[in-house]
């Protein structure tokens, strides 16, 4: 499976080495365009006070460790034995067919590897006598 890198047409623009400019307050860029001498809106001066005003969170306790409950081991085997069951429902059991095929090509195969390993120590075993003599 080959991995990709999905490509960002927003971001080919940008330079890689740069970090995005921080966005500031809507409400401030409304104040800064109307310049010092005239006075912010209503909805300015809601919208600032809406963000000044947001509750800020409380710290989360930590609760105390829970005390271990005794564990029934009764209960723990009988819903181990039912999730063993319910998998051996799952399982393709061979036919008698083929299990014999399959035993057949295992024997088959031992025989094979059997009788090249007894070639092949024959084979250096008489090198071996030869090279001794």
């Amino acid at each position: 499976m080959a991995v990709t890198k999905k490509q960002d047409n927003n971001n080919s623009r940008k330079d890689p080495g740069k970090k995005d400019p921080v966005k500031k307050d809507p409400g401030k860029k409304q104040l800064l365009k109307r310049g010092p001498d005239k006075e912010p809106s209503k909805k300015d001066l809601a919208l600032s006070k809406d963000r000044r005003e947001t509750p800020k969170k409380d710290p989360v306790k930590k609760d105390l460790p829970v005390k271990k409950e005794k564990v029934n081991r009764v209960e723990q085997a009988q819903k181990f034995l039912r999730g063993a069951l319910n998998e051996l429902k799952k399982v393709h059991w061979p036919t008698r067919r083929e299990i014999i095929i399959y035993t057949v090509v295992v024997l088959v195969a031992v025989v094979v590897v059997g009788m090249l390993i007894w070639l092949f120590d024959s084979l250096l075993s008489t090198l071996l006598k030869l090279i001794l003599q």
